[in-house]
């Protein structure tokens, strides 16, 4: 469940490091953390771009929640997303199955994930959102919170990058 650290070399930001290092950091003994592990005073800097999505079990698929989102969001939506659902967010095309995706793959696997993709929100269309969602779990094992931490880039930023500080391609 939490051997290895090969996720962490995928990761392009150091911010995206700084964060999946802090959650590696709370692990104990082969368990995930819990939401009570999770300090926010420890992640100060990043907390405008920090989430806490709640994973609630259904009969066909598990839905999400989002329990806590930062003040960066606003950026993103121009509206409180706190307490929304990830189906019920204002993206355009296929983010909402995109995400549906990368949050069950977190919740049924036990394992943190990161990648980048376009953020597929009316005011994001310009920027690059890198992410990574990172499993907590009230008991060790049962997956029941997912923190996830975003950082926007511009485009433009990304595409005059050196192509050895883009290793992951940017989904659509």
């Amino acid at each position: 469940m939490l051997a290895g650290n090969s996720l962490r070399h995928q990761m392009v930001l150091p911010e995206q490091r700084a964060v999946y290092d802090y959650w590696r950091s709370k692990c104990r003994a082969g368990r995930l953390p819990s939401r009570e592990d999770i300090d926010p005073m420890e992640i100060r800097s990043h907390l405008p771009m920090v989430s806490l999505i709640e994973v609630q079990k259904t009969a066909v698929q598990p839905r999400f929640q989002c329990r806590l989102a930062g003040t960066g969001f606003w950026d993103l939506f121009e509206s409180e997303i706190q307490g929304r659902y990830i189906d019920e967010l204002p993206f355009r095309g296929d983010r909402h199955a995109y995400w549906q995706r990368v949050l069950s793959q977190v919740a049924n696997n036990k394992r943190p994930t990161a990648g980048v993709t376009k953020p597929g929100t009316p005011l994001g269309a310009h920027l690059a959102q890198f992410w990574v969602r990172l499993p907590l779990s009230s008991n060790g094992t049962d997956v029941d919170l997912i923190l996830g931490y975003d950082h926007l880039v511009k485009m433009s930023d990304v595409a005059t990058a050196e192509p050895a500080a883009q290793p992951m391609r940017v989904t659509a």
